[in-house]
């Protein structure tokens, strides 16, 4: 299993150099996904934004050992148009614990089915591309929409630290959600 993957709701794809102004103006700090995804964390400064959008639009086809690219696209099926993002990154290399995660970043296509379908194929791939034996992603107990899509995928509640995320003043849970390959295959049947 490799990129491009294509979904009826999504595409996912190595980026391209037409992708960086996109991604660029989509990562400015007055765009409403930053109150979703990670709002405890700073907002990209405008050189940070040039590197990661670089970055995106740079990104081949694997990580240089074999495995999936660190970060895909999420973009339109039908107009290629960058919707988003997912990614990968370790949360512990030694045991092979990857760390997934999603941000759509026009609220247009949000609650349509892309993240759902951009999130299943993405697990579908690093399963296909390693031996890892788990995946989990981490959100907060304020964004609903992540938790009821890790739900609805068979990810199951694997911790929940209480209180730990501040936002807009409000304390909120950390959580993680993880899913075991043996489970994801049985989701798949």
């Amino acid at each position: 299993m490799r990129l491009p993957l294509t979904t009826p709701r999504c595409v996912l794809r190595t980026g391209r150099p037409e992708d960086g102004p996109v991604l660029r103006e989509w990562l400015r700090p007055h765009h409403d996904w930053h109150r979703w995804d990670g709002p405890y964390f700073a907002r990209p400064t405008a050189p940070e934004a040039e590197s990661f959008a670089a970055r995106v639009a740079a990104q081949g086809a694997d990580d240089g050992a074999g495995l999936p690219p660190h970060r895909a696209v999420v973009a339109d099926p039908g107009t290629d148009r960058l919707l988003g993002t997912v990614s990968w990154y370790w949360e512990s290399e030694a045991t092979q614990w990857a760390r997934l995660g999603i941000v759509l970043y026009d609220p247009a296509v949000r609650g349509r089915g892309a993240g759902r379908a951009a999130l299943s194929a993405w697990t579908s791939l690093l399963f296909a591309r390693s031996d890892w034996v788990r995946l989990d992603l981490a959100t907060w107990s304020g964004n609903a929409p992540m938790v009821a899509l890790a739900r609805s995928l068979g990810f199951v509640e694997e911790a929940r630290f209480r209180r730990a995320r501040v936002v807009d003043g409000v304390r909120h849970d950390a959580l993680v959600y993880g899913v075991l390959r043996e489970e994801w295959a049985a989701e798949k049947e």
